[in-house]
C-alpha cells in the first residue's frame, strides 16, 4: 500500500528524422525566452541528449506573458535576477518570479537533498498546512520525498526540458494558481504527471506534484 502525502495530494518544436548509420534519432528545435537565461546563475545548455536519444537544440526568443507566465513583470528579462543566493554564511534564500523558478527549485533542492529550504522557501503554507492537519510534518515531507526522489526528478528532468513545447501543457486553475502537467502521449512514462504552483504574498510556491 503506497503512502499518501499532502504533497502529493495537494499535490514550437520542428522534429526532423535522420539516419546515422542505420540508427535513427531525433532532432527537435526549442524557443527559450531571453528572461529564463537572465535568471539562471549558470550557464544553460543550447543541447540536450535525452535517455530515449532525442536531441533538443534551445535557441532564445522573446519572453511573452501567457498562461502560467501571466504576471510576471517585463523588466525581468533585461536585468540579471537572483533567484538563488546565498550569504557569507551559508544561509540561501530562494525567490520565485515565475512558475519555472518554482520548477527549479524543486528540482535542485531535491536533487541536493535541500529538504529543510523547500520546506520553509518553496512548499507552499495551504500544503504545510494540510501536512499538520493530517498529523505530519517536515520529516513526513522528506520521508516522501526521498522515498520517490528518483521519479520526482524524472519528471522534473522531463518537465523542464519540455517546457516550452507541445510536451508541457500549461494552463491557469484558478486567479492565483497554475498547472503544469506532461501531454498524455508522455505521461503514462512517468509515475508523477502534474505541477501545480500558487502565488502568496512573498511569491510563488510549489502547491502539488502528483
Amino acid at each position: 500500500m503506497k503512502t499518501v502525502s499532502p504533497v502529493l495530494c495537494l499535490c514550437a518544436a520542428s522534429v526532423v528524422a535522420a539516419q546515422m548509420g542505420c540508427t535513427p534519432y531525433r532532432i527537435e528545435h526549442r524557443t527559450r525566452p531571453a528572461f529564463y537565461k537572465n535568471a539562471s546563475e549558470q550557464d544553460l545548455p543550447s543541447e540536450v541528449v535525452l535517455e530515449d536519444g532525442t536531441i533538443l537544440r534551445f535557441s532564445e526568443g522573446k519572453s511573452e506573458n501567457s498562461g502560467a507566465a501571466a504576471g510576471v513583470v517585463d523588466s525581468l528579462a533585461t536585468e540579471k535576477i537572483q533567484i538563488r543566493e546565498q550569504a557569507a554564511d551559508g544561509t540561501l534564500t530562494l525567490r520565485s518570479y515565475s512558475p519555472e523558478h518554482v520548477l527549479a527549485h524543486v528540482k535542485q533542492g531535491i536533487r541536493m537533498r535541500e529538504y529543510r529550504v523547500l520546506w520553509d522557501q518553496v512548499l507552499a503554507e495551504e500544503t504545510r498546512e494540510r501536512y499538520r492537519e493530517s498529523g505530519q510534518d517536515f520529516g513526513d515531507f522528506v520521508t516522501f520525498c526521498e522515498k520517490n526522489r528518483p521519479k520526482l526528478m524524472e519528471t522534473f528532468n522531463r518537465m523542464g526540458f519540455g517546457l516550452y513545447s507541445p510536451d508541457v501543457i500549461q494552463e491557469a486553475i484558478g486567479p492565483d494558481a497554475f498547472r503544469y502537467r506532461l501531454h498524455p502521449t508522455l505521461a503514462q512514462q512517468f509515475e508523477f504527471t502534474e505541477f501545480e504552483v500558487v502565488r502568496e504574498s512573498s511569491g510563488l510556491k510549489w502547491l502539488m506534484i502528483r
